[in-house]
């Protein structure tokens, strides 16, 4: 199994989207699709999904919208500064906003008990905060949220990596989602590797990016 490092699948990504020419939001959708192949949709009917605002939240977006698409029942909430969302994040968001789907913005304290009693009731909680970038410790309301998903989910999967662990080194950046399972993409990143008490089961899921991308990035990283 190949191994990248979280540069080379970014620089994978952008040769896909920049010299390929397919469209971003193209991946995003493939991303969607993939995860929600490995939900037992015959046993899981309702779900808490939380996001944060960058593409890895676009992802979680893309899957709320298929999910309740299914008729499943679907807790949408989002952390972090709307303002600041990635251009496919807000495109998977004003989908949602154009078919009358809610959500809550988690900006207080207060909206962590809503978080906690969705949790609870839940089939699967799907982590979808923070993606292979995050370089930085995980603190504040970001920090309160991966607390309660860990203490009060069922079952949780997170897409591509659990949210505050470090996608190169696979350590912990002050707190991290503990998944049962999670869904990566394109190539198996290092933070992954042996890391199953945070990452539970990893399955590496293809996402339309060409073999052409990996091996122009690979080649230029020897």
């Amino acid at each position: 199994m190949l191994v990248i490092s979280c540069k080379d699948m970014k620089a994978m990504d952008s040769y896909a989207i920049n010299n390929i020419g397919i469209p971003s939001i193209v991946l995003m959708e493939n991303a969607a699709l993939k995860t929600i192949k490995n939900i037992d949709l015959n046993n899981m009917n309702s779900f808490t999904i939380v996001c944060g605002v960058g593409n890895n939240g676009g992802d979680g977006l893309a899957i709320s919208r298929h999910l309740i698409l299914k008729g499943k029942k679907v807790d949408l909430f989002i952390v972090g500064n709307l303002e600041k969302g990635t251009k496919d994040f807000n495109i998977n968001l004003n989908i949602l906003k154009n078919i009358d789907i809610d959500f809550i913005n988690i900006t207080h304290k207060e909206d962590l008990s809503t978080l906690k009693e969705s949790i609870i009731k839940n089939d699967l909680t799907i982590d979808s905060i923070f993606g292979i970038g995050l370089a930085r410790e995980v603190g504040g309301l970001f920090y309160n949220v991966i607390h309660i998903i860990n203490q009060y989910s069922k079952d949780i999967l997170s897409i591509d990596i659990p949210s505050g662990l470090d996608g190169d080194t696979g350590n912990v950046l002050g707190i991290s989602v503990k998944a049962n399972k999670t869904v990566t993409f394109h190539h198996m990143k290092q933070g992954l590797v042996d890391k199953i008490d945070y990452t539970g089961k990893v399955i590496v899921e293809d996402i339309g990016i060409p073999k052409k991308a990996t091996q122009a990035i690979l080649k230029l990283s020897l």
